[in-house]
């Protein structure tokens, strides 16, 4: 009685049958793996083409740059006004850049030949300018009043240090009103009306 050939046993048949059958699902599984990759990029073809398209044309934002600043501030000799120049971030708003302007002021001069004539502590809380009207709103902290110093003389320098650096920068604001934590005051010490929009060209 002779061996069996291994090809023609149960076991070798089985052997075969497996790796047939195995060879013939990886066969079909690429197949339809293909197939489904064709498909899908037939049917999205069209959008990812739109997508592309659109991110293309979508505009390109500027990225918020530093802009120049001229404060004034009272000189030391009482000689006049010094101007200080600034670089302060760009608000990308009118309003945004005036409070940035106001914030750069209240922190005071750089230079020893000039004084600040906004009482210490006073900090400018918010600002509101309509370029096409002219006009502009500036609210400061209660430090405006209740540490101002007094006398004519020192409200003209208050007034003028606001007033002449929001005409140097903002040429477009025609009135400008200030307030105290949200409400207009009459006048910071007695002498000069705060009751009604100030015009800052003229304090130039």
């Amino acid at each position: 009685m002779s061996a069996a050939s291994p090809g023609r046993d149960g076991r070798g048949l089985s052997v075969r049958g497996m790796v047939i059958g195995l060879a013939l699902v990886l066969l079909v599984a690429g197949a339809g793996g293909i197939a489904w990759r064709l498909l899908g990029s037939a049917g999205h073809g069209d959008d990812l083409t739109a997508l592309a398209e659109r991110e293309a044309a979508a505009p390109v934002l500027p990225v918020a740059a530093d802009r120049a600043a001229a404060l004034e501030f009272p000189r030391r000799d009482g000689g006049g006004w010094l101007v200080e120049e600034r670089r302060l971030p760009a608000g990308g708003r009118p309003d945004r850049d005036l409070l940035a302007v106001m914030t750069a002021l209240c922190d005071g001069p750089r230079s020893g030949r000039a004084v600040s004539a906004l009482p210490r502590g006073t900090r400018a809380l918010a600002a509101f300018l309509d370029a096409e009207r002219g006009v502009a709103v500036v609210d400061f902290s209660g430090e405006l009043v209740l540490r101002h110093p007094g006398g004519s003389a020192a409200e003209a320098a208050t007034l003028g240090t606001i007033l002449r650096t929001l005409a140097a920068n903002f040429p477009q604001v025609a009135t400008c009103t200030i307030l105290v934590e949200g409400r207009q005051p009459s006048t910071l010490g007695g002498h000069l009306d705060l009751s009604r929009p100030l015009a800052p060209r003229r304090w130039r």
